[in-house]
């Protein structure tokens, strides 16, 4: 018996296993012949043996077809950064579909989830099942938006912590965020790197705002089981020189909102992210750096923050 067979519970012929991500749990059953540890190899430190907790999500995964003509279905949208053309989000009035081909694949995965994605059920394609990130890329859509209902927003952001307290990044893919956090990593005492594309923000019971790392970080693998304090969300924009400026009200909502993952499609989904988000920045310093790929950025920004925190 290897360890991941301890935290695996037998639920009639699938293999439930249950993952907590930013104190919230995803249940996902898989079929018995699918080895977890090298299919959904990230999630490994957030298993956990029962499903103690507070269940968003369960997801099911199948090697049959989905038994259902989705033609009629109203088509959202066709286009995605990671799937290229090979990828549709449908809706009936039921449910919503995600439809997608990976690489060269002829065969198609598709994903069925209630309009709040607290069920789903993957179809998936069994020869692919092992040597691709569908199903890890598909946990990551259903989490996002199940989450969202317990204050719990994935962001797109690279973030660095130390001493507990976690500062975030955001911008535009390409915009350099994994840059700019590898500048604190060398040029500032003490960071580590706690995720690198998609961590979880979320407002505890308190009021008080954390940040969490995730199964999904992008190329850069860094899965930690670890929350933090979040300090300051910062914009990076690139520019000819480095220049720092503080956002407030209005401004800061709109400095965050377009790096949450909400369906904009649902607008009980996108409420609530947007409610997450104005009240983060009632609670956290939110900011925007202008700034070169050099060491420079990275001590303005720290210096920014640390004169804020000073206040």
């Amino acid at each position: 018996m290897n360890d991941s067979d301890t935290n695996t519970v037998q639920a009639g012929d699938k293999a439930s296993l249950y993952y907590e991500i930013a104190n919230l749990v995803m249940r996902v059953l898989l079929p018995p012949t699918v080895n977890p540890d090298k299919v959904l190899p990230s999630f490994r430190p957030f298993l956990r043996d029962t499903d103690a907790g507070q269940l968003v999500s369960t997801v099911k995964v199948n090697f049959t077809a989905l038994d259902e003509d989705i033609t009629a279905t109203k088509l959202l949208s066709e286009e995605s950064l990671v799937w290229g053309d090979h990828f549709q989000f449908r809706e009936s009035e039921t449910y919503y579909y995600t439809i997608l081909r990976a690489g060269h694949g002829e065969s198609e995965w598709k994903m069925r989830s209630s309009k709040d994605f607290s069920t789903n059920e993957v179809y998936a394609v069994e020869q692919e099942i092992h040597s691709t990130t569908v199903l890890a890329w598909l946990l990551m859509v259903t989490f996002a938006q199940a989450a969202l209902p317990y204050d719990t927003v994935l962001i797109h952001a690279s973030v660095v912590e130390r001493a507990g307290q976690g500062f975030a990044f955001l911008g535009k893919s390409g915009t350099g965020k994994s840059t700019h956090s590898r500048l604190w990593l060398t040029n500032l005492p003490d960071f580590q790197l706690l995720n690198d594309d998609n961590p979880a923000l979320r407002i505890a019971n308190d009021n008080t705002v954390w940040i969490y790392g995730t199964p999904w970080s992008g190329k850069t693998p860094c899965y930690r089981d670890l929350g933090v304090r979040l300090q300051a969300v910062v914009r990076l924009t690139q520019a000819k020189e480095n220049s720092f400026h503080w956002k407030k009200g209005k401004e800061a909502l709109i400095t965050m909102l377009p790096s949450g993952s909400a369906l904009r499609w649902n607008s009980g989904l996108f409420a609530a992210m947007t409610s997450i988000f104005q009240r983060v920045q009632d609670r956290v310093a939110v900011g925007h750096l202008n700034c070169l790929p050099n060491a420079e950025a990275a001590e303005t920004c720290y210096t920014a923050i640390e004169r804020k925190q000073k206040n």
